[in-house]
C-alpha cells in the first residue's frame, strides 16, 4: 500500500514538469514574436495593410479588382476589433504592429484563463483547473503573436460555454448565443460552439431552449452582416471571390497527423471517455463541443489555405478534458500494477517526445541566444532596406516588403494565386506593369523566378506568364546572403533602369550580380559599401 501511495502522484508530477517546459517555450516564443521586426506569421503584414486602410478610409471592403488586389478573408469583426489598438498606436505615436500584436497575445491568455474557470466549474478543484490551464498554454502549435482573429473568436466561444455551464437558463442562453454569434463574425470557421450546444440541448430534450439558441445566433450573425452590407456595398464581392475553395488532401492528412501527435490528445481521450461514462451533463457538453471542434477542423483543413491554426479550438477544448482525464487517471493509479504504471509512463513519454526534443535542443537554444544578441544589428539592416523600398513602386512576394511601397500591389500573392486558379482574379494588369518596367524594383523569394520555390500545399505564388514577363524586362541585380534577416530574397531591377540603388543595397549585404550572370556568379559590388556582418545563424 505504501509503494502504491508513493506511485500515486508520479504520473501527474511527470506530466506537470513537461507541461511547464512547454509553457516556458510558449512564453519565450511569444516574446520573440511580439518584438519581431518582420512578419511573425502569415499574413501579418496583409492584415496591417487592411487595418491601415480601414482606419484611413473607414471602409473594410475595397474593390478586389483594383490595387492592392486584396480580399478580406477573416470575419469583419476581426478587423473592427484590431483597428482599435491600431488607432491607439497612432495616437500614442508608437509602432502599430507591436500594439496590434498585443491583442491576440492577450486574447490567448484570456482563453487560458477561461479554460481555468471551465475546469474549476466542472471539477470544483483548483488543482484540476490549473492542470487544464497548463495543458492549454503548453500546446506547441499555438503562436499567439500572429495578427489573426482565432483567439479573439475562441475567447467569445469559451465565454459562451462558461455562461452555459453556470446556469443554462433563458438569460444565460441568450447571452451565450450572442457570444457564439460574435465568434462567427470574427472567423467564419468557429461553428463548433453553435452546433455543439444545439445538439446538447436537443439531447437533453430542451427543444425550446435549442430553438432560442439557434434563433439568437442567427439574428446576431445576420444582423452583423446586414449592418456591414449597408455600410460596405462591396462586401458580397469579397464573399463571392472566396466562394469556391481549392482542396488538397495530402497536406491536410499531414496537418491532421501533426495535430494528433500532440501530447494533449491521449489525455483528452481519457477525459472524454470518463465524461461520457460517468460525467455530469456539463461535462457531456464539453465533450460534445470538443468532438465537434475536431470534426470542424478536419472538415475545413483540406482547403489549401488551411494550416495548423485550424486546430487551436479543438486543442484548447481538449485541454479541459485532458486535465480532468489526468486527475482521474491519478486517482485510479494506486490500484494499478506497477508494470501497467510503467507502461503508461512510457506511453506518455512517447507522446511528449517531440516537445521534449524541441525544448532540450541545445543548438536551438544556442541559436536563440545568438538571435537575441544580434537583434539590434539585424533590425537595423532590415530598417535600412525598408527605407530604400519606401516611396518606390515595388512588387514583392514578401508582404512585409510590399506594404511599404508607394502603392502596394499583390501584398498577398498566395491568396491572389488561389483566386486566379478559381477564375476570380485576373493578373493581366500586373503582368502589363512588369512588361512595361513600371516597378522600380521587384523583390522575390529565392526560387520564385525559376519556379523552384516550393509554395504551400502545391500552390505556387507566381504563374508562368508573370515569370516570363519578369525575365523579359528585368534582370537579377543582387541577392541577399543573410538568411537570418532577408531569408534569401532576390532583387530584380528593370533592364533599362538606373543602378543608383545598388550601392545602398550592397551596404546591407545584397550580393550584386554582374549583368548577364546567374546568381552563382555573384560578386561583391564594392567592399566599401558592405558593412561587417557576422556569420548567418543556421
Amino acid at each position: 500500500m505504501v509503494s502504491a501511495l508513493r506511485r500515486q502522484p508520479l504520473l501527474v508530477g511527470f506530466v506537470v514538469v513537461l507541461l511547464l517546459a512547454g509553457t516556458l517555450s510558449i512564453t519565450i516564443d511569444a516574446a520573440f514574436g511580439l518584438t519581431n521586426f518582420r512578419d511573425a506569421g502569415y499574413p501579418d503584414s496583409v492584415n496591417l495593410l487592411i487595418l491601415r486602410e480601414l482606419v484611413s478610409s473607414g471602409h473594410l471592403y475595397p474593390d478586389p479588382d483594383q490595387p492592392p488586389y486584396l480580399v478580406s478573408v477573416y470575419g469583419p469583426l476581426t478587423y473592427i476589433l484590431l483597428a482599435i489598438p491600431y488607432k491607439v498606436a497612432l495616437v500614442l505615436g508608437i509602432d502599430p504592429q507591436v500594439m496590434v500584436r498585443l491583442v491576440p497575445l492577450g486574447a490567448m491568455y484570456l482563453c487560458v484563463f477561461l479554460v481555468f474557470l471551465i475546469g474549476r466549474r466542472l471539477s470544483d478543484s483548483r488543482r484540476i483547473a490549473w492542470l487544464c490551464a497548463l495543458f492549454a498554454v503548453s500546446a506547441l502549435p499555438i503562436s499567439a503573436w500572429m495578427i489573426r482573429g482565432d483567439f479573439l473568436a475562441l475567447g467569445f466561444a469559451l465565454f459562451s460555454l462558461l455562461l452555459l455551464l453556470r446556469t443554462p437558463e433563458r438569460p444565460q442562453i441568450i447571452g451565450a448565443a450572442i457570444c457564439a454569434g460574435m465568434a462567427l463574425l470574427i472567423k467564419q470557421t468557429f461553428l463548433a460552439a453553435p452546433v455543439a450546444v444545439f445538439c446538447w440541448l436537443i439531447y437533453r430534450r430542451r427543444f425550446k431552449a435549442a430553438a432560442l439558441w439557434g434563433m439568437c445566433i442567427a439574428l446576431t450573425v445576420a444582423g452583423g452582416y446586414a449592418v456591414l452590407w449597408w455600410r460596405e456595398p462591396l462586401m458580397l464581392k469579397h464573399f463571392a471571390a472566396l466562394r469556391s475553395p481549392i482542396f488538397e488532401y495530402r497536406g491536410a492528412f499531414n496537418l491532421l497527423g501533426l495535430a494528433l501527435s500532440e501530447p494533449i490528445v491521449p489525455f483528452a481521450v481519457i477525459g472524454g471517455l470518463l465524461a461520457r461514462w460517468k460525467g455530469s451533463p456539463e461535462r457531456l457538453l464539453v465533450l460534445i463541443y470538443c468532438v465537434v471542434a475536431w470534426l470542424v477542423a478536419i472538415a475545413t483543413i483540406p482547403q489549401v489555405g488551411g494550416a495548423l491554426n485550424y486546430f487551436w479550438e479543438p486543442f484548447v477544448l481538449s485541454a479541459v478534458l485532458a486535465g480532468l482525464g489526468l486527475y482521474e487517471l491519478q486517482r485510479k493509479l494506486y490500484r494499478t500494477p506497477i508494470l501497467v504504471t510503467a507502461m503508461l509512463l512510457l506511453l506518455f513519454l512517447r507522446s511528449f517526445f517531440p516537445m521534449m526534443r524541441q525544448e532540450l535542443n541545445l543548438s536551438s537554444l544556442r541559436d536563440s541566444y545568438r538571435s537575441v544578441r544580434t537583434y539590434p544589428e539585424r533590425k537595423a539592416k532590415w530598417k535600412s532596406f525598408i527605407s530604400m523600398v519606401s516611396g518606390r513602386k515595388v512588387l514583392s512576394t514578401s508582404p512585409d516588403v510590399s506594404i511599404h511601397g508607394v502603392a502596394p500591389e499583390m501584398p498577398d500573392p498566395y491568396l491572389n494565386a488561389l483566386l486566379e486558379r478559381g477564375g476570380k482574379w485576373d493578373p493581366s494588369p500586373v503582368i502589363a506593369h512588369i512588361e512595361a518596367g513600371q516597378y522600380d524594383l521587384i523583390v522575390l523569394a529565392k526560387g520564385v523566378a525559376d519556379d523552384k520555390a516550393g509554395g504551400y500545399r502545391g500552390i505556387r505564388i507566381w504563374d508562368d506568364a508573370m515569370r516570363e514577363a519578369l525575365k523579359k524586362t528585368y534582370r537579377l541585380a543582387c541577392a541577399f546572403e543573410d538568411i537570418d534577416v532577408f531569408q534569401g530574397m532576390e532583387v530584380w531591377l528593370p533592364n533599362r533602369g538606373s543602378d543608383e540603388i545598388l550601392p545602398r543595397l550592397a551596404s546591407v549585404g545584397c550580393l550584386v550580380v554582374t549583368r548577364g550572370a546567374g546568381i552563382g556568379s555573384a560578386v561583391r559590388f564594392s567592399r566599401i559599401f558592405l558593412q561587417p556582418r557576422e556569420r548567418p545563424i543556421k
